[in-house]
């Protein structure tokens, strides 16, 4: 067989496993759905609904709600019934300047905007990039991108931000610097970012830094001090406390990081061990130009992480394997892209297997760095291709 026979053999197998790992996302689909034509509203909007909520009570000057758990939850019961889960706002004051972009729509259909923007932005920048058009046609409609979509969450758009900043950073990097410094929207997902521009780019970080600076200047104007410290004072223990209890077990349930995977040991070990996992991470995240381990060590050094949160690590996963496709796959290589790949969308039916999503995500790194050159901060190689080990 000759070696395109046997790359376009692999090609399609490659696309029928992609096929086949949306279908449990397609099932949980059709089940919100049902729920929705049911009059479970509030239900199937999932964490869209807090989206939704905070978007509207900041274009209605009420942001103080958000800050005030039983006001909060009792402005849920009376928009979409009492019979809803407990939710919580759980975001820092600049991502109101987001939700309130949207939110003059009704739920369903800014929620679902967001969402189709956020997937329509993240294939523009993939492309700017110059990533092919099956890649990111692969990743926009990969289980973790239906799982975001499902879940009215925010994946599509940190995948935009860090993902693209990432690819971007030699070629265009202020462009880079700006999407990075957006990212404080979730900045737990980009805890390894700084020390790497820093060493990478200082025009990038420079530009990252007052990026940041000016959308919490921009969300301090619009919705006043209040809101950064019922941010402070209210928002960030609460998120802190749900690590700390498991409560509520709607929100410490879903969580897949190093901590939540180490918690049955106790609360002061996996604290030490998810803190020794984003400490490494950050010191191996700064000697590396490499896009594909970048993105695999930002979810392992988040002890924040969720299914949907896998985004990023789904576009390393689909860097891999085109260089693979290429080069040949390793002994067992085919097995764990397939795990890490399906994943984020078997989580929602087989919870069980959340656990062992750092233990995927290092074996990951660990064949991302074995087969792949780190491509080191101080030399002189050029951005990261996937389709070369060797780079261009």
């Amino acid at each position: 067989m000759s070696q395109t026979a046997a790359a376009r053999r692999r090609q399609r197998f490659v696309l029928a496993i992609a096929v086949a790992s949306i279908l449990p996302s397609l099932a949980e689909a059709y089940a919100v759905i049902w729920g929705a034509a049911q009059g479970f509203t509030g239900r199937a909007l999932r964490d869209g609904l807090d989206f939704w909520a905070g978007g509207f009570l900041a274009l209605h000057h009420q942001v103080s709600k958000l800050f005030d758990p039983l006001a909060y939850q009792a402005f849920l019961a009376a928009n979409f019934g009492v019979q809803l889960p407990t939710h919580m706002w759980s975001y820092p004051p600049n991502y109101l300047l987001l939700a309130a972009g949207f939110d003059w729509l009704p739920p369903w259909t800014a929620i679902l905007t967001f969402d189709l923007a956020s997937l329509l932005l993240l294939c523009l920048i993939l492309r700017l990039a110059k990533l092919p058009w099956l890649l990111v046609l692969a990743v926009a409609t990969s289980p973790a991108a239906l799982e975001n979509l499902l879940e009215g969450q925010n994946a599509a758009l940190m995948t935009v931000l860090i993902g693209g900043g990432l690819l971007l950073i030699d070629s265009r990097p202020r462009l880079a610097g700006i999407l990075i410094g957006l990212a404080t929207l979730k900045p737990q997902l980009g805890l390894v970012l700084p020390l790497n521009l820093l060493r990478r780019s200082r025009p990038g970080f420079c530009a990252a830094v007052l990026a940041a600076l000016a959308l919490a200047a921009l969300s301090l104007l619009a919705f006043g001090p209040a809101a950064w410290s019922g941010f402070w004072h209210v928002t960030r223990p609460a998120m802190n406390n749900v690590l700390l209890t498991g409560q509520p077990p709607a929100f410490a349930g879903g969580l897949i990081s190093v901590f939540a995977a180490c918690r049955y040991l106790g609360v002061a070990p996996a604290l030490a061990l998810q803190a020794s996992a984003t400490a490494a991470a950050i010191l191996l995240a700064a000697t590396t130009k490499n896009p594909v381990p970048l993105l695999i060590l930002a979810a392992l050094a988040s002890p924040y992480l969720h299914a949907y949160d896998l985004l990023g690590v789904t576009l390393a996963v689909a860097l891999l394997v085109r260089n693979r496709l290429t080069q040949g796959f390793a002994p067992g290589e085919p097995i764990l892209f397939f795990l890490a790949w399906a994943g984020p969308g078997a989580m929602p039916w087989l919870p069980q297997i959340a656990h062992a999503t750092p233990l995927i995500l290092l074996l990951l790194l660990a064949t991302a760095m074995r087969r792949d050159r780190l491509l080191l901060c101080d030399s002189r190689t050029a951005l990261y291709l996937p389709a070369s080990s060797a780079g261009p």
